[in-house]
């Protein structure tokens, strides 16, 4: 038995031998383990965008094998993960009006008009992970937020002559109603369609004066905004311009190292109009550029390689006049030896357009697939050696240093480790550290000449680049009421004033550093015993004559009396179509089924409470549908 045994092990201890001989002969081979993160990018919303109401947050996450799932944080807080996706996309359906329960009170848990942080996570199913970065969205809910706007054209001080268009660049969280327009606080008409035009014929005005413009802008919500009044100058006589154009060549910034397709940019201004930009690369004429935006493509591919290039410009206004700009020296390099991607730059603070002061942080978001070496920060195209070469990339810029009360403009060069660089998007901001800007305002109602009995609301309209701190209200030089809130009202029973007389009313707007402005007095008449002689005034705001229209047009009549109006009649081709005894004034005109090219004339007549009637100004308008 002993013996069987022992014959046993060896014959176990054999094969053991000859299987370990086998696999030194033959190693297996040991799988390496998957260490690549997996990439992710927020489709939806975009960075900066405001939303409202349920929204679905989309996020596109590739893997080398496989996504597993994704988790979504809002202000750093995870709120969900997704393991299920069609086609790379998973998804959160985030409800930005969610309320919860604090100290027994219900509020909402994300701030009304308030910025949120939306970030993921990716995971694949080895562990690796890979974090976004985080976009700013803005929860807007409720539409308390004025529209905003500005006059492009014509610029303050500009002179100006026969029709010119008065346009408006108006916007709106949500969606704009219309924008009004006033010369020397008189209502001119509306503009409800993009682009916000008003052609204004300075023929009709008398030349030589300086006349004041600004226009109302109001959202569908109606909060409204007033736009600060411009003046402009009216020459319709022949006058002589010597004063040449002004500008800058804004990008590239002198110094940068440019490859393939380069944007050069140009700004131009004049006194009156502009009227060309010629641009010169070495010496050599390359375009002459004729109307705004001012920019040329350049193909640096055609450049020589690893050389500088200089970049000239010569600003041409319609008078002749000539100005020669600072020229620029970039760098060509198409063909650098190793890693060829540039890294990738944005600005996250400021924000375009916003208004500084003090001491603020320039904040660079770089990212590069090699690695970033460091940031070169820009400002109004000088770096100074402003240099940060650790993440977060941030500057803390003493704008007390800059140019108070104008635009500066900044950017940033981003280089990665293999010496590529590339340029962050420009952006406008504007500095005011000391408040010596003036408030500014009108009377919105009544409005000048009017007669006025019983009770009158005095309407002011008054704004400031900080803020309005009260307004101080007078009648006949002395002062009523101090106004504190918005709107600027008050109550004025006439009844307690002289009878058939003028009343003179001005006022004067405080902002919140002591600036202080008169606003411009206007004059009524009082009569609480009406005898009304006075017919009816008025105008046919929409269509315009001479315009060509097409489909549903909107007939439009603006009408003003000093006791009412009791009916407004509106002809077309002198056939009554429409009668309206409460404002808005308006007949919404059918032009289907009128011939093409046919002219009509438009035309109403406004009757007073008392029966006194007016025939509106028709006119001429051709259909074209």
């Amino acid at each position: 038995m002993t013996k069987a045994l022992n014959i046993l092990h060896i014959s176990f201890s054999i094969i053991l031998l000859l299987f370990l001989m086998d696999c030194t002969s033959d190693p297996m081979e040991i799988a390496e383990p998957d260490k690549s993160p997996p990439q992710a990018m927020i489709l939806y919303p975009a960075n900066g965008e405001s939303v409202k109401g349920e929204i679905i947050i989309q996020v596109r996450s590739v893997d080398n094998d496989e996504v597993d799932s994704v988790i979504f944080l809002i202000n750093q807080e995870k709120v969900s993960t997704d393991s299920s996706h069609i086609d790379n996309v998973f998804s959160y359906r985030w409800d930005t009006e969610i309320s919860t329960m604090e100290n027994g009170e219900l509020i909402k848990k994300y701030a009304e008009d308030e910025f949120h942080y939306i970030s993921v996570i990716a995971f694949d199913p080895y562990g690796n992970s890979y974090a976004s970065a985080p976009i700013l969205v803005k929860i807007d809910n409720i539409d308390n937020e004025a529209p905003t706007g500005f006059i492009l054209s014509p610029f303050a001080g500009q002179n100006i002559s026969s029709v010119v268009n008065i346009e408006v660049i108006a916007t709106d969280n949500d969606s704009i109603q219309y924008v009004s327009y006033f010369i020397n606080n008189v209502l001119q008409g509306y503009v409800q369609e993009i682009p916000y035009v008003f052609p204004w014929n300075t023929n009709l005005v008398e030349s030589g004066n300086f006349y004041s413009l600004h226009a109302n802008v109001k959202d569908m919500n109606d909060n409204i905004t007033t736009i600060a009044p411009i003046s402009v100058f009216v020459d319709n006589g022949v006058g002589t311009d010597i004063t040449p154009p002004t500008g800058a060549i804004v990008s590239p910034p002198a110094g940068l190292i440019v490859s393939g397709e380069v944007q050069i940019i140009i700004s131009a201004n004049d006194n009156r109009a502009m009227g060309e930009v010629a641009l010169s690369i070495d010496g050599e004429y390359i375009e002459t550029i004729q109307q705004e935006p001012y920019y040329y493509s350049w193909d640096t591919a055609g450049a020589t390689e690893d050389e500088e290039h200089i970049i000239s410009v010569v600003l041409i206004d319609l008078a002749g006049n000539e100005s020669t700009l600072n020229p620029i020296a970039v760098t060509v390099d198409n063909f650098p030896e190793q890693d060829t991607q540039p890294p990738t730059l944005t600005i996250f603070s400021p924000v375009p357009g916003q208004t500084l002061n003090g001491v603020v942080n320039i904040e660079i978001n770089a990212i590069d697939e090699s690695g970033i070496d460091h940031v070169e920060f820009i400002i109004n195209g000088e770096n100074n050696n402003l240099i940060d070469s650790i993440a977060p990339y941030v500057y803390e810029w003493d704008t007390e240093n800059e140019f108070d009360d104008i635009q500066h403009w900044i950017t940033a060069i981003g280089f990665d480790v293999e010496g590529n660089q590339s340029l962050a998007p420009p952006i406008y901001i504007y500095v005011d550290n000391n408040d010596n800007i003036i408030p500014n305002g009108t009377i919105t109602n009544p409005i000048p000449g009017q007669t006025v009995s019983d009770t009158v609301n005095i309407e002011i309209s008054a704004t400031d680049n900080v803020g309005i701190d009260h307004v101080t209200l007078s009648i006949n030089n002395i002062i009523r009421d101090t106004l504190y809130n918005y709107p600027y009202s008050y109550s004025w029973n006439t009844n307690e004033e002289i009878e058939d007389e003028s009343h003179n009313i001005s006022a004067v707007a405080y902002d919140s550093s002591g600036n202080f402005s008169p606003i411009g007095a206007i004059v009524v008449f009082v009569d609480n015993e009406l005898n009304d002689n006075s017919p009816p005034t008025g105008i046919i705001a929409s269509p315009i004559s001479g315009q060509t229209v097409s489909g549903i047009v909107d007939f439009n009549v603006i009408a003003q009396d000093d006791t009412g109006i009791s009916e407004v009649i509106f002809y077309i081709d002198g056939e009554n179509v429409h009668n309206s005894n409460s404002e808005p004034y308006t007949f919404e005109w059918n032009t289907a089924s009128l011939d093409n090219n046919s002219e009509h004339t438009l035309s109403a007549t406004l009757t007073d409470d008392v029966g006194n009637i007016t025939i509106l100004q028709p006119i001429l308008v051709t259909i074209s549908n």
